[in-house]
């Protein structure tokens, strides 16, 4: 059994997580709390709505950021990005996740404080230098999406704390990125690997998901690329330097092996598919 409640703001969801710690849960959209509580993996003693908290629900647009309330469902972000063509890899790896359903009730917040190592926004935001704005009882701070999750299931919120936002930097104009995934059934298995990769001027980013506890950046494939520019030779060479630095497990959806073949192909055709866009006239 478990008590239920519906904070009216930040300030009460705070108390409410001081109050009762590590029996206390955020539910958000739910999508991946309620099924872990159905097969026991979480048993909370305290639910806290954050969807009757005023303004987690909303958007905002500046000129120098989009900040996506926590309670912002995939679908709603995803319509919403679409006026922004910068933020295409995000929209890309929103549309990834599960289905349309799902997609409703899930949060890009949740998909972030899951800390899966499969989550399919994670090396989207990543690329983007997307940042969580986080409460708690001192006010808010600003973690990079990079240094948010610290392992599988893991994060760096303190006791107290709650996600309030997902705050994307607006990238420079003409800026494009790609993200790619690759699992057993699309609209039901997590990424058995992804990457994303991103190109903002002669920078490049590029983030691998699933292949290892958290996040993975190549960043010897994005000094290679914005040394030499991007070829077929570059984007092989790219590929081949994410193979290496992959470091996957074997599990039910893929060995290790797999993993670090299927992550290569995955990064070496988002580059040559940024490379067709940009040949464009």
């Amino acid at each position: 059994m478990f008590a239920y409640h519906e904070p009216q703001s930040l300030a009460e969801v705070t108390s409410l997580l001081t109050a009762y710690g590590e029996s206390a849960r955020i539910l958000a959209g739910g999508t991946d709390l309620l099924v872990q509580m159905r097969k026991g993996r979480q048993q909370p003693h305290h639910l806290l709505n954050i969807k009757t908290v005023s303004g987690l629900e909303q958007i905002a647009a500046t000129e120098d950021s989009v900040e996506i309330g926590a309670a912002v469902t995939l679908g709603e972000g995803e319509r919403f990005l679409a006026a922004y063509p910068e933020y295409g890899v995000l929209r890309q790896a929103m549309h990834s996740v599960a289905s349309v359903q799902i997609r409703h009730r899930a949060t890009l917040a949740g998909n972030l404080c899951n800390a899966s190592p499969a989550a399919d926004t994670v090396p989207a935001l990543v690329v983007l230098g997307a940042k969580i704005k986080i409460h708690g009882a001192r006010g808010d701070r600003l973690v990079p999406v990079e240094r948010f999750i610290t392992g599988p299931g893991r994060t760096v919120l303190l006791t107290g704390e709650v996600v309030s936002a997902v705050v994307l930097p607006r990238p420079e104009s003409g800026s494009r990125g790609v993200y790619l995934r690759k699992a057993r059934r699309p609209s039901l298995d997590l990424a058995t690997a992804s990457a994303a990769v991103f190109a903002a001027g002669g920078a490049w980013r590029i983030a691998l998901g699933a292949v290892a506890p958290t996040v993975v950046r190549v960043r010897e494939a994005e000094r290679l690329l914005a040394r030499e520019g991007l070829s077929a030779a570059t984007a092989a060479e790219a590929a081949r330097l994410a193979r290496a630095e992959a470091k996957p497990i074997t599990d039910v959806r893929g060995t290790a092996e797999y993993r670090r073949e299927l992550v290569a192909a995955l990064v070496e055709q988002a580059l040559l598919a940024l490379g067709e866009e940009g040949a464009r006239p």
